[in-house]
């Protein structure tokens, strides 16, 4: 469950189980699950698992958004990888810097969250693949990126 809530994107075949059994042991989920469990999930349904140690079937995880996806266990490293692939055609600087602003929103309150915000729309919206995102388009060709290393920061 700690690996799974680390990630950004999930995806789960139909025999999958989820839960943070510890408190049936006896022991704490000390690998993070108390902490982001509820940041990721509606408080109720993330205090139920926390505190009744049950595990939840896909559906289940689905319905209360810890998974986006259920398919076959037959499809799941190539529905992965599509995904990967989307994510991958993208602008890096801008995958980028929507996953640290949503990141730093969640930990900061609406009025910082768009100050913090404001620093993400201007580091892209000055970069070249702002530029090249709509060029291309207008061209009707795929676009061509600026090197990653050009835009880190």
């Amino acid at each position: 469950m700690e690996m799974l809530l680390a990630t950004d994107i999930r995806i789960a075949s139909p025999n999958a189980r989820f839960g943070v059994p510890e408190v049936r042991r006896g022991l704490f989920p000390g690998g993070g699950a108390a902490l982001k469990l509820p940041r990721q999930i509606p408080q109720t349904h993330a205090m139920d698992m926390l505190l009744t140690g049950r595990t939840i079937g896909p559906d289940e995880a689905l319905a209360i958004g810890l998974i986006g996806m259920v398919v076959e266990p037959e499809e799941l490293l190539e529905e992965a990888i599509k995904k990967a692939e989307l994510i991958a055609a993208n602008s890096p600087v801008a995958v980028q810097s929507s996953k640290l602003c949503a990141l730093e929103g969640m930990r900061l309150s609406l009025e910082e969250a768009y100050a913090a915000e404001k620093i993400h729309v201007d580091r892209v919206f000055g970069g070249p693949d702002a530029r090249e995102g709509p060029r291309a388009f207008m061209e009707k060709r795929l676009p061509q990126w600026a090197s990653p290393q050009a835009t880190e920061f």
